[in-house]
């Protein structure tokens, strides 16, 4: 099974919006269904071009040379994602903003300092000596320099849209505002990795009070960087939405310090919903959009949110959070809608690889049969392929959603149906055709039932493919 480029930008821009741990694990959990024999998927286009891809975005993985710049960088990996997909949002920092900050670092007079203390470390770290003084050292000067360059862009509108044309953007260029905030916090966020691992699934008592008394540190220093804080315990788990219990653990207890802290707390609760909306407005906007829709991408998408969704509704729950219960519901609401125009996309891609001709016949009602002559293009096919996936699982979905069951379920029904009579067309096509045009007909057969075996069970196509094998020694 094959990507084609289309798909893999596709995919690209779906692993771009998730956090750094969250894509890895997903790229593991393909490789595990690799390794299992699973053939749903095209793993090596996934894994191959798509990590090389991702890492062209500047994706770090294991294993690859530290030097100045991505010793710099890793503090603040909890807040990096692979693209920008809509508005800035606190908190989200894309990979790609992180390579012209750099050379904005390295080549701007009033970073001067800042570029001096990289090379140093670089020519340390070559050497093999201690860097951790360096390392400071070049935090210090990026944070004073970054500092000047900013306040003079405030001021400057002259500075401010030379800044804008070195970073690519408005958008890139508030990229640069936030981590100048977020370099006042390098030692929290460093005492944060060593805390709680990257890619962790959750929180150990011991891990709820030790976040708790470096949060609080965090906001004797300043209200702000304490919320920052909390975003990057949210991009440091594998699931983000268990960072929810957090903000329950903080809510709840009665220490005077998290009372006076609760607004910077709160922020950790608004993003997460944030990221619940945002990821329900993606999945309206690919709705929307039919000549855009992918099935399998769509479908990676509702699980993601059905997965956030479902750990944000468990986590309130817990603590009768009725209020969050009914934003989740809401959320639910939007993505149930976009889900429902997923189904109808699906079947339109079923009927672009089952194309039809009329019957011949002077009848009003000339039945329309399966269109041998005119084989479906291979892009078609693999679409359709992924259609029928997606409307297989429509139940299981729409249940999750709390979408109308019976309206997933009436849809898998008629492409059920439609695959199955269409399958069977096909078997009369090649006992009535001959030579090259039942040969046709075969492939085509062949076609219709790789497209069609997520929606038939093991007997019916075993039982097609039998007749057609009978149909075609007929003579």
């Amino acid at each position: 099974m094959t990507l084609s480029e289309r798909k893999r930008e596709q995919l690209i821009a779906f692993l771009g919006e998730l956090p750094t741990v969250t894509a890895v694990k997903l790229f593991g959990a393909i490789e595990a269904d690799r390794a299992s024999g699973g053939d749903r998927l095209p793993h090596n286009d996934i894994l191959d071009d798509l990590r090389k891809r991702l890492l062209e975005r500047g994706a770090a993985l294991p294993g690859r040379r530290h030097d100045a710049r991505r010793l710099f960088f890793t503090p603040f990996e909890d807040f990096l994602v692979g693209e920008r997909r809509g508005r800035k949002r606190a908190g989200i920092i894309p990979r790609t903003s992180l390579a012209p900050i750099w050379r904005l670092m390295m080549r701007e007079t009033a970073l001067s300092e800042a570029a001096f203390a990289a090379a140093s470390l670089d020519d340390a770290i070559n050497a093999g000596r201690e860097t951790g003084d360096l390392e400071r050292a070049l935090f210090i000067a990026a944070e004073a320099g970054l500092g000047r360059v900013l306040d003079a862009a405030m001021v400057e509108s002259g500075a401010r849209a030379h800044l804008s044309e070195m970073l690519g953007g408005e958008a890139a260029f508030a990229d640069l505002q936030e981590l100048r905030r977020l370099l006042a916090g390098v030692d929290f966020f460093k005492q944060l990795h060593r805390t709680l691992d990257a890619g962790a699934t959750g929180f150990t008592e011991d891990d709820l009070y030790a976040l708790r008394g470096l949060f609080l540190s965090a906001h004797d220093q300043n209200s702000k960087l304490a919320a920052f804080l909390l975003l990057a315990i949210k991009g440091r788990l594998e699931r983000p939405w268990r960072a929810l219990e957090l903000y329950y653990h903080f809510a709840h207890s009665a220490d005077e310090r998290l009372v006076a802290a609760g607004d910077a707390a709160a922020a950790l609760k608004e993003a997460l919903f944030e990221d619940l909306e945002s990821l329900a407005r993606g999945l309206e906007r690919d709705g929307a959009a039919a000549d855009q829709f992918d099935a399998q991408a769509g479908r990676m998408r509702i699980a993601w949110f059905a997965d956030y969704a479902d750990g944000l509704a468990l986590e309130a729950k817990k603590v009768d959070d009725n209020v969050t219960l009914n934003r989740i519901d809401a959320c639910r609401d939007v993505a149930a809608e976009a889900f429902e125009r997923f189904c109808e996309l699906a079947l339109s891609a079923l009927r672009a690889a089952t194309p039809v001709r009329q019957s011949g016949g002077s009848s009003f009602l000339m039945a329309q049969r399966p269109d041998y002559a005119s084989p479906p293009a291979p892009r078609a096919i693999e679409q359709a392929r992924e259609a029928a996936l997606l409307i297989a699982d429509a139940t299981t979905y729409a249940a999750r959603l709390g979408a109308a069951g019976d309206i997933a379920a009436g849809i898998a029904r008629d492409a059920h149906e439609k695959m199955s009579s269409y399958a069977g067309d096909l078997v009369t096509e090649i006992r009535a055709a001959e030579g090259a045009e039942r040969k046709a007909a075969e492939r085509m057969l062949d076609h219709a039932l790789s497209v069609a075996e997520p929606l038939l069970d093991c007997d019916e196509a075993g039982l097609i493919r039998d007749r057609a094998k009978a149909a075609a020694v007929a003579v």
